[in-house]
């Protein structure tokens, strides 16, 4: 065992040795063809060593994501369409952290009477968040106007928005519920139906 070890090394010596003292094949300047075995086959010529030269091992292409299996009982259409039309549900993007709005409250117009504007004025920060947090306002300005009642305790009750401009269904209803039982003032008859105006503009921050 220790004298097979000592002779591979004294082998591995020896054709560092003869790589050294010969950086070239004297026999074969081109190169040279060989069985594996020590043993040369032939030398090659010119051509074959430029030809070699210019061979390169060919890149491996990437390795491709695996597709997902189509649905076997709706298909590969059938699948894909629940991704479109959810693009396609997207109208709008949500508001801008810097967008802000410009909130005015009033008129306030009763059947009968005049009514307060002072309770309302004081929610201006819930009215910009109403539009703010259900789509933004799709243009320059937009309106939600509400219609109530109102008792002999001054209490707005029975609120509904009616279609709005510029703002979502959404964002209208919001704005009714904050007027939603807020003080509007003591009406001038036992019941009094009065409808209030709230405008929205942007402006930049």
């Amino acid at each position: 065992m220790l004298a097979a070890a000592t002779v591979a090394a004294e082998l591995r010596e020896t054709q560092e040795m003869l790589l050294r003292r010969y950086p070239f094949d004297p026999a074969c300047p081109f190169g040279r063809i060989s069985n594996g075995k020590g043993m040369v086959v032939r030398c090659i010529n010119e051509e074959e060593s430029a030809a070699l030269l210019k061979r390169s091992p060919a890149a491996a292409p990437a390795p491709r994501p695996p597709e997902a299996a189509p649905n076997a009982a709706s298909g590969g259409a059938a699948a894909s369409a629940p991704a479109a039309s959810a693009s396609a549900a997207i109208v709008e993007p949500p508001a801008s952290a810097d967008t802000r709005l410009e909130v005015t409250v009033g008129p306030i117009v009763a059947d009968q009477g005049e009514l307060s504007l002072t309770k309302l004025t004081r929610a201006k920060d819930k009215f910009e968040r109403c539009v703010l947090d259900n789509g933004g306002l799709r243009g320059k300005s937009g309106e939600v106007h509400v219609r109530f009642l109102v008792r002999s305790r001054g209490i707005a009750e029975g609120v509904s928005a009616q279609p709005p401009t510029n703002v979502s269904a959404d964002a209208a209803r919001c704005v009714a519920e904050v007027v939603d039982r807020r003080h509007v003032g003591i009406p001038d008859a036992p019941l009094v139906g009065a409808t209030l105006t709230v405008k929205f503009e942007k402006v930049a921050k």
